[in-house]
């Protein structure tokens, strides 16, 4: 599990690093010292002449005006802080009856390692980490019975869009077939809001309370993952979770293809939207099957795959094609043999080559 969760890391981290800003770029030539009271007025400490006759601002504030009192320099520097990398972080997983060895890893080994990498990385500035289930819009739900139907339990509509801000308690017994139950524990995030924000000395047990979801389902809406994690980040119930200079990672955890009614273009367009179809602000870390299974993982179905940590996962070639349409800044990893999540999210931050915050001055 130390794997999956690193790979992210590593991606999110590179993400974060470059940190240059380009000036004109319009072939007409870049003079050093233009270039430099370019950027200084832009607010950086030193600016070079790069390819493309583009000037490009290196990291770090210049103090634009010595002449101001101390409150101005302090509201400028304030206003032009570029070192750190805010991230928004969406966590879709899978809660379906297949998926549940996958969870317990995700809370105890996976997110704790990814926390630790995040905290670690000095350029970090302000995390918000949400979750939500594969599942979109309005559903009846049967909570409270028991077996696979949940049988006896009383029917109860959610809003499976809204974040999830309720696990189940640990210490306390639920049946772990009733694939309609819904968690009555109140993760009580310290934020106040639908999502969890970090760093902070919280952030590893709540995220431990609201993952702690065991057998979700909707049979008849069958497993549309992608488009609940587009739905999910558009619904109102979200609002102040994404934020306009912020990296949004999406992470999606399935041993199942896709069922969305969307096409994997148009929920790829809708993510892009989000950051104001800036491509370098969008991130995505698809965690399911191989392209091409070699065995047989279901035997009801004959569906093919592959057989790993976590029982056996189906081949999934549409969303590897989704994961595909982010190039570089999109990571698929198979969950197959000895993979987990940490090495999954550990390998996806790995190869992302993203910036945090990349700022064109024309």
């Amino acid at each position: 599990m130390r794997g999956i969760l690193f790979i992210a890391i590593a991606a999110l981290l590179l993400s974060c690093e470059a940190d240059d800003r380009t000036v004109g770029g319009d072939g007409d030539g870049c003079n050093t010292t233009d270039c430099m009271e370019e950027c200084q007025a832009a607010g950086y400490a030193e600016g070079f002449c790069g390819e493309d006759d583009q000037c490009i601002c290196g990291s770090g504030d210049a103090d634009t005006d010595s002449d101001t009192d101390s409150d101005t320099d302090s509201d400028s520097d304030s206003d032009g802080d570029t070192d750190n990398c805010d991230v928004d972080i969406l966590f879709v997983y899978d809660t379906s009856g297949s998926m549940m060895d996958a969870v317990s890893p995700l809370t105890t080994e996976a997110f704790p390692s990814f926390a630790d990498a995040l905290e670690g990385y000095p350029e970090l500035g302000d995390v918000h980490i949400a979750v939500t289930t594969n599942l979109w819009g309005e559903h009846a739900f049967e909570n409270g019975g028991t077996g696979f139907s949940c049988e006896g339990g009383i029917e109860e509509t959610v809003q499976t869009s809204s974040f999830l801000t309720e696990g189940w308690d640990p210490l306390e017994p639920y049946d772990p077939n009733c694939c309609e139950d819904i968690p009555d524990v109140d993760c009580a995030f310290a934020s106040g809001e639908k999502w969890i924000e970090g760093p902070s000395g919280t952030m590893l047990d709540e995220f431990a309370c609201v993952a702690n979801v065991p057998c979700q389902q909707d049979i008849m809406a069958g497993e549309p993952t992608l488009e609940a994690g587009l739905k999910a980040l558009q619904h109102p119930d979200n609002d102040g979770f994404l934020r306009d200079n912020a990296l949004l990672v999406v992470v999606f955890i399935t041993d199942e293809e896709d069922q969305s009614a969307m096409g994997a273009q148009a929920i790829h367009d809708g993510l892009l939207a989000l950051k104001g179809d800036d491509e370098e602000y969008v991130a995505v870390v698809t965690i399911a099957g191989p392209e091409v299974g070699t065995e047989e993982v279901n035997s009801v179905t004959h569906a093919m795959g592959c057989f790993g940590n976590y029982g056996g996962t189906e081949e999934t070639p549409g969303i590897i094609g989704f994961t595909g349409l982010f190039g570089e800044r999109g990571v698929h990893y198979e969950m197959c043999g000895d993979n987990d999540l940490s090495g999954a999210l550990t390998a996806a931050f790995d190869v992302l080559e993203l910036s945090c915050e990349q700022i064109i001055i024309e």
